[in-house]
């Protein structure tokens, strides 16, 4: 908390009042006695007052006391103007209002920038939140995509798998008529055998042997096609 300023007319008459106003010319606080006192006399009326908020503002700026030239307390060198020379007129001086001119355009130049990274902010949460709309719908490209190559597989592999089970159904009926054939062949021999004469035992025997080695033949052939049937899903590794 900042310390209470002392009404410096009070002082002399040994009473402690706090200011409410500074004198900037005089360079002393006032209370509000001591400010009416101060308007109504001829040698102060003219003379500026702030209020002590005000003063609070300006009296912690700093200014140099010591020559950075010769590192002498100003008021001991020569080269150095006199304060009171130097400050007169200061307040109107240009040095003020290009101080002020400065303080102006820089905190514009703080504004714009504090503008512009807002505006870049809400540039960067609207890009994020386009990027993200353009995932999802990737994402829901994607998914369609797969579910038409899902269902692209899911026909060529019923496809292929309904071809060659037909191929194995046929290859099995037709080794089964030549199963039978040759089963009823074998119960001709045994029944010749047993009951048939030399002559027909003969005989019957050169015409199945023809039959039978044209079944040899025939199973020959259906096996020099036969392989198995075994599937294979390639993906591309780049999915």
């Amino acid at each position: 908390m900042a310390s209470i300023l002392p009404s410096g007319q009070c002082l002399y008459d040994e009473t402690h009042q706090n200011a409410r106003k500074w004198c900037i010319s005089c360079e002393e606080g006032l209370c509000e006695e001591c400010e009416k006192t101060h308007k109504k006399t001829k040698a102060t009326r003219d003379h500026q007052l702030i209020s002590i908020d005000d003063y609070r503002k300006i009296e912690d700026v700093p200014f140099p006391l010591t020559c950075s030239n010769h590192d002498k307390k100003l008021e001991s060198c020569s080269d150095v103007i006199s304060i009171d020379i130097a400050a007169s007129n200061a307040r109107q001086s240009t040095a003020v209002a290009d101080l002020q001119e400065a303080i102006k355009v820089t905190l514009r130049n703080i504004k714009l920038c504090i503008k512009n990274r807002n505006t870049a902010r809400e540039d960067i949460e609207k890009q994020e939140k386009d990027i993200r709309s353009i995932i999802g719908n990737t994402r829901t490209k994607i998914n369609g995509h797969l579910d038409d190559l899902e269902e692209k597989l899911m026909q060529t592999l019923v496809s292929a798998t309904k071809t060659y089970k037909s191929k194995c159904k046929n290859s099995l009926q037709q080794f089964k008529i030549q199963e039978e054939k040759l089963i009823k062949l074998k119960d001709q021999v045994l029944q010749m055998k047993e009951f048939a004469s030399d002559l027909q035992v003969f005989l019957v025997t050169r015409q199945i042997d023809k039959l039978v080695m044209s079944e040899i033949e025939s199973i020959k052939t259906a096996t020099d096609f036969l392989y198995d049937f075994k599937f294979n899903l390639v993906l591309n590794s780049d999915i």
